[in-house]
């Protein structure tokens, strides 16, 4: 039988156990090269001051970074937020993933000029090579060694961007690949409504003081967190309430406070050299001591703009336990000065002891939405069984009529004080107008509040009573005036916004109290004081005249 010829055996390919194709080899090369750039992303590479990283652990839902120039409180919100929208948060405080930040710059050149590069450009801070690895430079070393540091916010999570002007780099919208949504908006617009945040940033000063309210009402979804870091410019009534809140909280010592604020200086950045340092301090010291306080020490520069900077609680609060049984005593005579509006009515209750030595302001009255009957019942809450020497009333705002019944607001005033049967010895259910000269009665005031030799003063706030005068007094400012870029103060009282306490506060000062012994009270009458005014009615109704004569008809 004829066999079959023998087949040559197949060609067996090479092992592919160490074989590597291009396409492989390049996409390791990728994988490198991204795993070194994760390495060298800033927020791996960023080491916090000590005070930067008291701010990062705070716990608490609002805080406030004050600080003066390159005190390092933009790096430290900025890595705050950066932190936050790309999960990286050490301390667990928001989100991993699908959370909202807003940032509130104070205009639209702050937004493009501060918040987009420095959470989305190199140079944050910088970085030098240790070896074979990068880390944040330190003081001391060689600048010449260093190189700006990568984007806070890596550009690999960023997913889309728009703008409102983008070569200006007015951003307006981010969304990042993690899910979180970037909201950046301009102060000087109104703020937005409805919108839910895990995080809120105001950086710097505002224009509009509304967006502080708006911002802390959009966190109650999400149990957000609100960060405001500003230069204590000493403009804003919001930031100097924020920061009074955060003292009076600190005052508390609570373990965990709902405010926290963070003073950042100039002088403990190490990380400039202490000829720059001096340098800045001689710059500042040539423009006045309160430039070098706000720039260098972070601290607010309220002296040359507050009407009354003498105020001190410390000083002109009077303790309830000095009073006996903690109330004003009878004999002491009684004042009250009111400023009346629909909008706010304010009033303020004083009383000078016998010996006159001070005049004690013991109780306020501020009601919004207030209308005449509102102010009689509200008054007489307060009135009740207390004896007045004298009602003193702003009557610019009493002669302004009433666009709904055509009245003048201190005659409503005056017949709701009829119907209740409340009157002073002076003006009875009327009022005494309060003084129109603006100087002298802001100079009474200063006078008043000045503290003597014997560290007393003739003006003091009953502890407790008046919250909202003293709310007032604390940020009661000067006009200000803008020439040639120059900013000036003048001497005269900012009337705009809430100031009616304080100005009722004003006029009252401005009448100069006085001791007057109040009637004497003898307790309940006599029985025969009514019988003898019934009397005298009964004889009132009939005729006077005594005829010691027959009366007889007259005829023609």
């Amino acid at each position: 039988m004829r066999k079959h010829p023998p087949l040559p055996e197949p060609d067996v390919p090479p092992s592919t156990d160490n074989f590597v194709s291009q396409h492989a080899i390049q996409h390791m090369r990728e994988i490198r090269a991204e795993l070194a750039e994760r390495r060298l992303e800033s927020l791996k590479l960023y080491r916090a001051m000590s005070h930067q990283e008291e701010f990062h652990k705070c716990m608490a839902s609002e805080r406030i970074v004050l600080g003066g120039n390159r005190g390092g409180k933009s790096l430290a919100v900025a890595v705050e937020a950066a932190r936050a929208v790309t999960g990286q948060d050490p301390y667990g405080k928001y989100p991993k993933a699908d959370g909202n930040l807003a940032i509130v710059g104070r205009n639209w050149p702050h937004i493009g000029l501060v918040i987009y590069p420095i959470l989305f450009k190199a140079g944050a801070f910088r970085i030098i090579k240790d070896g074979d690895t990068w880390r944040a430079a330190l003081p001391g070393d060689d600048r010449a060694l260093t190189k700006p540091a990568p984007p806070l916010i890596p550009p690999r999570l960023v997913k889309d961007m728009s703008w409102v002007l983008k070569n200006a780099g007015y951003l307006n919208k981010v969304e990042l690949t993690t899910g979180w949504t970037i909201w950046c908006f301009s102060s000087e617009g109104e703020p937005p409504q409805g919108y839910q945040a895990d995080l809120i940033w105001l950086d710097e000063d505002l224009n509009n003081e509304r967006w502080v309210g708006e911002c802390q009402a959009r966190l109650a979804d999400r149990k957000g967190r609100f960060v405001w870091s500003a230069m204590p410019h000493s403009k804003n009534d919001a930031l100097l309430g924020l920061c009074e809140r955060a003292d009076k909280e600190a005052e508390l010592g609570k373990e965990s406070p709902l405010i926290k604020k963070f003073t950042f200086r100039f002088l403990d950045n190490a990380h400039i050299d202490n000829e720059e340092k001096q340098k800045n301090i001689e710059r500042w010291s040539a423009l006045g001591v309160e430039e070098v306080r706000m720039r260098a020490e972070g601290e607010f520069t309220t002296e040359s703009t507050l009407m009354y900077p003498t105020f001190n609680t410390s000083v002109h609060i009077h303790r309830r336990e000095d009073l006996p049984g903690g109330v004003v005593p009878p004999d002491w005579t009684r004042y009250v000065a009111i400023d009346p509006g629909h909008t706010v009515m304010a009033a303020v209750f004083g009383a000078v002891p016998p010996d006159e030595k001070f005049l004690l302001i013991y109780d306020e009255l501020y009601v919004r939405q207030c209308n005449s009957l509102i102010f009689g019942e509200q008054f007489a809450s307060k009135a009740a069984e207390q004896h007045f020497h004298n009602f003193i009333i702003d009557m610019h705002g009493g002669m302004l009529r009433d666009l709904g019944s055509g009245r003048l607001p201190h005659e409503l005033y005056s017949e709701e004080l009829k119907k209740r049967n409340i009157r002073s010895m002076m003006s009875g259910y009327s009022f005494t107008p309060g003084s129109d000269d603006i100087p002298a009665r802001t100079a009474l005031v200063r006078q008043m509040l000045h503290i003597r030799g014997d560290g007393t003063t003739r003006l003091k706030i009953l502890e407790g009573a008046c919250p909202n005068l003293l709310r007032e007094i604390k940020r009661y400012r000067k006009k200000t005036t803008t020439v040639n870029g120059q900013v000036y103060v003048t001497d005269e009282p900012q009337s705009r916004g809430e100031v009616h306490a304080v100005q009722t506060l004003e006029y009252l000062c401005a009448y100069e109290p006085k001791y007057h012994a109040p009637p004497k009270d003898f307790g309940p009458e006599p029985w025969w004081v009514k019988w003898l005014a019934d009397k005298r009615r009964r004889q009132g109704s009939q005729d006077s005249c005594i005829i010691l004569g027959p009366i007889g008809e007259k005829r023609g």
